[in-house]
């Protein structure tokens, strides 16, 4: 362990095991007591291909709620739609990651469609996602409508794409269209049907998120010592503190400081007489957008002053009235309102703040205001104390303040500032902290107080040391208490009836009280809808502001690897099958990872058997090496995080069924092998198998031909080739039989994970590496398929001899009996001849004449065919070559003649001699 590693462990809190079990008791108190106001915003996602106006949507939408402009949008933005709703919007790029990730936490999901263009494949791709991450409510929002001139083809249209959009979504949902631009904003109109729906959608519970609280950070800060802080609404339900967290696509880290602030969109809950909000309760916070003036970065914020356009009465008045008429001005200034003077005195400034300190001595916040300092404390009352208290009590869960004497004094080192640059970027911390509201001044009176505080969106930002107030809050508790005694007593006088009412009452008191006490910082406990500060330690990983910020728990059992079994399809629109072994991208839970599944099917005696390819439109099963997750999870696979991919890029859907640290998944083998000795019911088998040891070891095991004949394995032969053996059958096998042995081996998984964060290599797959070397593939003739000439095999008819038949029974005897072929050609001969008991000595003589003749024409047919066979044979001979006998007679003929020629001519010499 790494000397940072074990600071992190130190630092982390200790609980012990009595802690633990109150922690438990505190936190379904708490998801059971979870009232309106503690809700989180509700979170919108805008999505939709790239160009469809969702940029515009969101300023469109900020404009209808607060009346303020956005000149550039990034990361999320929270309104405030009514006194006690707030709605946070979010952009969702086209990137498949910000994709998966924001279809986890949406509330609600805002799909974008092109009516100029139709359904683009990551309309497909995003509903797949919130399909298999729990469905969320959806919204259909059709834009690019004035592409259309013809109100016949746009009515068209818009009926086409309402019926595919119901049909995606299963018909639940509303397509919302919006018709044109005006002053690059959408219709008001059209906007404020979108957002009345908005704000009465109910919103249907998801399961992972009801069990998982996460949190959608709304801005960052970037320190010293690779220290980050991220501000946030804590989401989904009730948030136990734990010493790591979870960044979603960048991996696990320890959490240096953890800490509820201000909200800086609270609920109003105090009652008015207005229903509706006024122009100041409109807020909308875009920390990492530029709102009108205001641009928030990573470091600091500022304020754009523009140039004035407005002329001063001074450049047109005379020397000799300027007098006159700077008296009146002055006179009138002390009459503007506050806001108005103060932009006047910023339009007059000559010297930054700098220079100006340097000639005073300590700075001033705020004008009227004071901070405390030394001095002696005055004697106040006893009930303007008690009232004070009170106060201070009410404000000690939304301020972390020192409360001395009923004074209030804040957290700081020094307070007497000299140069605010130094406090600014100079801290010893290390971090940016520096905030002016967080130096709360001494105010006399309670409604200008108010009419400050009003001016900050932020609102306070707490302390990490936190005093501790419990005596002085058990002597307010003690007041109430006996006022309500009091109280309870005269209304018992008034009216026995409210008994059971003012039982009630205190019991909800005293809920209300205990869940109040557990909302403490100090018990790690942050109900759904508070807003904090989370400060993380060694976080060097490199943050894209378009992408979402999601900060999840990191739960003990979902830390486990192993290995989990899910039931996968392949999606419809992808266009290859999944190969077992490959590497694929699987999206479970809060995490992305990469990892090696095998697919298999289940037979019917719950054996998992190995299957290379996924089924084209059937479900399988598939296990892999990954994170553990709660069964039913929903999860989905791809093969590529890149963005220029022209196909479906999401692979296959599933759920989790099982998780196990092994699962045994066989592959079916069969061995093959022939007879070479066959010997009534036993045989000789030989090239199944390559040696006696192997024999040996599947000694007994079953075989079967393809005829059907079973048998079973005796022992190793030393007749026939090494790792033949000798097997005994039902009956006896033909020497043409083929003999297999079904086995089966188990399958290896393995056991590769790597977490997909923003600089990881990951794993190719063989066609990626083919593709990339150019390798083709390889050509084996032996596993081609090719066309086998079989000789149908005629058996001869089943004969039983006599001596069998004569010991059957009746009934299996033959009836007809079957004569041979030469018994029926004797009887059709026998047929045909005459009867010669019948016959005259006339009639006998000419049949014999006629056998005669029949002889001699058989005999003469004989000659002739074996003349015809003859000439045929000589006719094959001088066609296959038979030609060289013919061209030896011809030479030994020559031979001859030229021998006896050459005779001829000796004798006459000798005569002549």
């Amino acid at each position: 362990m790494s000397d940072s590693e074990e600071e992190q462990v130190k630092q982390a809190p200790i609980i012990k095991p009595h802690q633990k079990q109150q922690k438990d008791f505190y936190a379904e108190q708490l998801q059971a007591n979870e009232e309106a106001d503690s809700q989180a915003p509700l979170l919108v996602v805008v999505q939709g291909p790239k160009g469809s106006g969702k940029t515009t949507l969101i300023k469109s939408l900020v404009k209808h709620y607060t009346g303020q402009k956005i000149k550039k949008l990034v990361g999320p933005v929270t309104v405030r739609s009514n006194k006690q709703h707030r709605v946070t919007f979010i952009e969702c790029p086209s990137d498949i990651n910000a994709m998966s990730d924001l279809s986890k936490v949406a509330d609600l999901a805002l799909i974008l469609i092109d009516a100029s263009i139709g359904f683009e494949m990551e309309t497909f791709e995003y509903l797949s996602l919130l399909n298999n991450h729990g469905f969320p409510n959806v919204m259909g929002v059709l834009t690019h409508i004035d592409f259309f001139k013809d109100n016949k083809q746009l009515r068209k249209t818009r009926k086409k794409y309402k019926k595919r959009f119901e049909y995606e979504t299963g018909g639940n949902y509303k397509l919302f269209y919006l018709q044109a631009l005006k002053n690059e904003y959408y219709l008001k109109q059209d906007i404020h049907n979108l957002a009345r729906f908005i704000s009465i959608i109910k919103i249907a519970p998801v399961r992972w998120k009801t069990e998982h609280p996460f949190i959608l950070a709304d801005r960052y800060e970037q320190g010293k010592d690779n220290t980050t802080t991220f501000y946030g609404y804590v989401r989904g339900c009730t948030y136990r503190l734990n010493d790591r967290i979870h960044f979603v696509g960048q991996g696990d880290y320890y959490i240096d400081s953890f800490e509820e602030v201000l909200d800086p969109v609270e609920i109003i809950t105090t009652q008015k007489k207005h229903r509706s909000l006024k122009d100041t309760e409109k807020l909308v916070y875009a920390p990492m957008s530029s709102v009108g003036a205001l641009t928030i970065d990573a470091t600091a914020g500022y304020i754009t002053i523009p140039q004035p356009i407005f002329t001063e009465k001074n450049k047109f008045v005379n020397n000799e009235e300027q007098d006159d008429e700077e008296i009146e001005e002055q006179e009138q200034e002390q009459e503007l309102p506050e806001g108005v003077r103060m932009v006047r005195e910023l339009q007059q400034l000559t010297e930054g703040i700098d220079k100006q300190l340097e000639e005073e001595e300590d700075a001033q916040l705020l004008e009227g205001f004071e901070l405390e300092e030394d001095q002696p404390i005055k004697k106040k009352n006893n009930q303007q104390q008690i009232q004070q208290q009170r106060e201070l009590v009410r404000l000690k869960n939304r301020v972390n303040i020192k409360i001395e004497n009923g004074t209030v004094m804040p957290i700081s080192d020094t307070l007497l500032a000299t140069d605010l640059h130094e406090l600014i970027y100079q801290n010893k911390n290390g971090i940016n902290e520096f905030d002016s509201v967080r130096y709360i001044p001494k105010v006399s009176d309670r409604d200008s107080y108010k009419e400050i505080k009003e001016l900050f969106v932020t609102g306070f930002y707490g302390q990490n040391d936190v005093v501790d107030l419990e005596n002085l809050e058990k002597q307010i508790e003690v007041e109430e208490q006996e006022q309500e005694e009091q109280e309870q007593e005269q209304e018992k006088k008034d009216n026995n009836q409210k008994d059971d009412s003012q039982n009630q009452k205190d019991n909800q008191q005293q809920r209300q009280q205990l869940v109040n006490e557990l909302t403490s910082s100090n018990l790690g406990l942050y109900k759904k809808g508070t807003y904090v500060k989370i400060v993380i330690k060694d976080f060097s990983s490199s943050i894209k502001d378009d992408y979402p910020m999601i900060l999840a728990r990191s739960e003990v059992g979902e830390d486990n690897l192993g290995f989990i079994k899910i039931r996968i399809k392949k999606h419809r629109w992808h266009s290859n099958i999944l190969k077992s072994n490959d590497p694929i991208i699987i999206s479970l839970g809060w995490r992305r990872f990469q990892t090696i599944p095998i697919y298999c099917v289940q037979d019917p005696n719950d054996r998992l058997r190995f299957i290379k390819y996924t089924p084209e439109y059937e479900y399988c099963y598939a296990i892999f090496y990954g994170n553990f997750a709660p069964q039913g999870t929903g999860l989905v696979c791809t093969q590529s995080l890149s963005n220029k991919l022209s196909k479906f890029r999401i692979a296959a859907t599933g759920i989790v069924l099982e998780m196990n640290h092994q699962f045994d998944v066989m592959k079916k083998l069969k061995l093959v092998g022939e007879p070479f000795k066959v010997i009534k019911n036993t045989a000789f088998i030989k090239g199944m198998f390559n040696s006696s040891l192997e024999v040996a070891k599947f000694q007994g095991g079953l075989i079967k031909t393809v005829s059907g004949l079973r048998g079973h394995i005796k022992k190793p032969s030393k007749l026939g080739p090494d790792g033949s053996f000798r097997a005994t059958f039902e009956d006896k096998i033909q020497m043409s039989d083929l003999v297999f042995c079904r086995t089966w081996v188990r399958m290896h998984i393995e056991r590769f994970y790597r977490l997909i964060t923003s600089n990881v290599k990951l794993m190719k797959t063989m066609w990626e590496l083919r593709q990339e070397k150019q390798i083709p593939l390889e050509f084996k003739p032996e596993s081609t398929y090719q066309d086998q000439e079989r000789v149908p095999v005629k058996f001869a008819p089943l004969r039983i001899p006599n001596n069998l038949q004569q010991n059957l029974p009746f009934e299996s005897k033959e009836k007809v009996k079957s004569l041979s072929f030469r018994e029926r050609l004797r009887q059709q001969v026998e047929k045909n001849l005459p009867v010669k008991s019948n016959m005259t000595d006339k009639e006998k003589e000419v049949y014999s004449l006629i056998q005669r003749l029949n002889t001699i024409k058989n005999e003469k047919e004989k000659k002739r065919e074996q003349k015809d066979i003859n000439k045929q044979k000589i006719k094959e001979a001088q066609f296959k070559g038979q030609k060289q006998h013919l061209e030896e007679g011809k030479r030994k003929y020559k031979q001859q003649k030229q021998k006896d020629k050459f005779i001829k001519q000796v004798k006459k010499q000798q005569q002549q001699q």
